[in-house]
């Protein structure tokens, strides 16, 4: 007699109804792509740092050696791509667009505000169960409907309006409401980031701290710029001096998360927001270009992502951007995205890239556009200060328009070898390519882009700029902050 017959019988009974509870225990709670294992999210953002910027970049004089420890634990995106300026940036990376396609083309109202249609990596995130805030520079809309608690974030801590030049005892904004502080910005910031952080510690959160450091005006505590007053002028020293700050303050949160024991399961992801400012005559690591230009000085940054027993420390030359951050965290924190989100991003995840160096690419090509262009003067400048990258090439054209009196009039006084904000060496940083004519460069040997190869390869400048041509046309509708003339 078969004494195991009554039990399977049952067993067989109960399996359907035992496979519909299951089934819908998938429905009452998520799967997520990486089971338990999601991680914290850091996503720290710092304002007008070069890629240049870095001791382990080869500076002569700058030390940082949080940035350094950080650098040499992560992964090391070593041709990133940003906006040549920081609200654009600030839009690609919390929408996973190139900011045209969020209507961002300024840092200036109204053309810094960030389109409400669209969604956001907080919103993404929160979604998901985490918790979202933000501590720093938003820079993308205090109207109603633009805030940073309106977008995403539970709680949110900025500026008001454009008083981003307040660096000691800042009047700040919580969730909308006015509040003071005492101190430094970056500190402040800083302190009530790695507060917040305790309170949310128990479950997954996605914290994102855009300092003002090392924007101008170009203030910090004299501890921090006198070590660099022997080697450099005051302005430089005082610029170098802001960056160390921000190094310390690095350093303070990777040891609050060791102590916290948050370390293991906290992703970090460390950037600079647009090309070098008050530094590149100092050191520019061999580029040509700087802030609001379209020179790879100008949209290079760096990239570090921690992820410690996820991540194998190395250099990664994948060609990737700022555009890729909002899909990248939105799978490593296991989110499906919605079809109408999905079919507008840009990027593309480095989710399986950071993980496996070794898993495949695509030849993709990378559009990058200076923009700031005066109100309805927007078709005036598709081919002004406008590039594309792919593979190793750089395609380009830089100029004016006449009568503009945004980024063009910059442009100008270079021309006229009028002073400079962020150098003396204008000339070579704001060069001129030749009027309506695209040039090229091989960055791989040529960094400092000095010898234009459009005559040698003009099959690499039609297709590339023909890609251009398409891009223009598809993003031109979506500027929807422009002014008629």
């Amino acid at each position: 007699m078969n004494h195991f017959s009554p039990l399977l019988r049952a067993i067989s009974r109960a399996w359907p109804i035992f496979f519909l509870i299951l089934s819908l225990s998938f429905l009452i709670f998520p799967c997520f792509a990486i089971g338990e294992n999601r991680p914290n999210i850091i996503l720290l953002l710092s304002d007008d740092q070069g890629y240049a910027d870095v001791g382990r970049h080869g500076h002569p004089f700058l030390k940082t050696p949080n940035m350094d420890k950080l650098h040499d634990v992560s992964v090391r995106m070593t041709d990133f791509s940003v906006s040549p300026t920081c609200a654009p940036t600030r839009a690609s990376l919390l929408t996973g667009m190139q900011e045209f396609n969020s209507g961002v083309t300024h840092t200036l109202l109204p053309r810094r505000n960030m389109n409400i249609e669209v969604t956001t990596l907080p919103q993404v995130l929160e979604q998901a169960g985490y918790a979202t805030g933000m501590f720093g520079k938003w820079h993308l809309g205090q109207e109603d409907g633009y805030r940073p608690e309106q977008r995403g974030f539970q709680t949110a801590l900025t500026v008001p309006g454009d008083n981003q030049r307040s660096h000691y005892d800042p009047d700040l904004l919580l969730n909308g409401q006015a509040i003071s502080k005492k101190g430094y910005r970056t500190d402040i910031f800083y302190d009530e980031a790695i507060n917040w952080i305790s309170e949310n510690k128990d479950h997954p959160f996605f914290c994102y701290i855009p300092t003002y450091n090392a924007h101008g005006p170009l203030i910090v505590p004299e501890e921090y710029a006198a070590p660099y007053k022997q080697v450099v002028d005051e302005k430089t020293a005082n610029y170098y001096g802001m960056l160390a700050n921000l190094d310390m303050n690095l350093g303070r949160l990777l040891d609050h998360l060791e102590n916290m024991q948050l370390d293991k399961n906290t992703l970090i992801i460390f950037m600079n927001d647009n090309g070098g400012t008050f530094g590149v005559d100092t050191y520019n690591a061999g580029m040509r270009g700087c802030k609001g230009t379209i020179w790879r000085g100008g949209t290079r940054a760096f990239c570090f992502w921690r992820w410690p027993g996820q991540f194998k420390p190395r250099d990664e030359v994948a060609l990737s951007g700022h555009i890729d951050v909002m899909p990248t965290l939105a799978e490593f924190a296991g989110v499906k995205l919605p079809k109408d989100v999905s079919k507008t991003l840009e990027g593309l995840s480095l989710a399986k890239r950071l993980t496996d160096p070794e898993s495949a690419w695509p030849n993709r090509m990378l559009f990058q556009h200076v923009s700031r262009w005066s109100d309805g003067l927007a078709e005036d400048h598709k081919y002004v200060n406008c590039s594309i990258r792919w593979q190793t090439w750089h395609l380009l054209r830089s100029g004016t328009v006449p009568g503009c009196e945004g980024e063009c009039r910059v442009y100008r006084k270079a021309i006229n070898d009028e002073p400079m904000l962020y150098t003396g060496n204008h000339l070579f940083h704001y060069a001129q390519t030749p009027p309506d004519k695209w040039t090229l460069y091989n960055l791989a040997s040529d960094p400092s882009e000095e010898h234009d190869l459009s005559e040698t390869h003009p099959e690499v400048v039609r297709q590339m700029s023909d890609a251009y041509d398409s891009w223009w046309e598809k993003v031109r509708p979506s500027l929807i902050n422009e002014q008629s003339k």
